[in-house]
C-alpha cells in the first residue's frame, strides 16, 4: 500500500464520517446563515463607505 492510498483512505473516511453526522436541514441552515451574513456584511460596508466617503 502506497502513502497516497493511505491519504486517500483517510480523507474518504473523514468525509464519510462528517457526512453521516450532518443532516440536510443542518447544511441548509448553515448555508442560509452564511448567505445572510455575507449580504449584511456587504451592504453595511457599502453604506458605511458612502456615509464616511472623503471628497
Amino acid at each position: 500500500m502506497r502513502f497516497s492510498d493511505v491519504k486517500l483512505s483517510a480523507i474518504g473516511g473523514t468525509i464519510c464520517g462528517l457526512w453521516a453526522s450532518f443532516s440536510v436541514g443542518d447544511l441548509l441552515y448553515v448555508a442560509l446563515t452564511a448567505l445572510i451574513g455575507t449580504l449584511v456584511s456587504f451592504l453595511l460596508s457599502r453604506l458605511l463607505n458612502r456615509l464616511f466617503k472623503h471628497k
